[in-house]
């Protein structure tokens, strides 16, 4: 839902841009990125699902509104809270290795093709697709 209505909730909390359509950082701006970034960061190091949509929505929040951008900046975000997750759940033993590898592979072919595929396809046509999976996703946790 964040996602979906970021620019009006952007106008609203008059977000202040450079020209390239990324947000002024200030001090404050820096604490409330990185407090949002960690909580999500917490959650999706735990849990995971839908991380990457609230990590898209949160930074659309605090000013981003080039979706590719976005989208990279979540792509190392999410690689580095899996990473020390990952890290956290090798230590104590609770890794399926069989099923990690499995999992590593898809997500380096996907991630290498995928964003080529997004240029492609557009920053309109790659946000509402994050809309409809976003809606997708909750709606199918919601009805579980």
């Amino acid at each position: 839902i964040l996602f979906m209505v970021q620019a009006p909730i952007q106008k609203k909390l008059q977000a202040r841009k450079r020209d390239n359509d990324e947000p002024e950082v200030t001090r404050d701006w820096l604490f409330v990125a990185a407090l949002v970034q960690f909580v999500t960061g917490v959650y999706g190091g735990y849990f995971g699902a839908g991380m990457g949509i609230m990590m898209l929505a949160t930074l659309s929040l605090l000013g981003f509104a080039n979706i590719h951008q976005m989208n990279g900046l979540k792509n190392v975000l999410g690689m580095t809270i899996n990473l020390v997750a990952a890290l956290y759940f090798m230590w104590a033993g609770l890794v399926h290795w069989n099923e990690a590898f499995v999992m590593m592979v898809g997500a380096i072919i996907g991630g290498y093709y995928g964003a080529g595929l997004a240029r492609k396809l557009g920053a309109k046509f790659v946000r509402w697709t994050v809309i409809v999976i976003g809606v997708g996703v909750a709606l199918s946790l919601l009805l579980r």
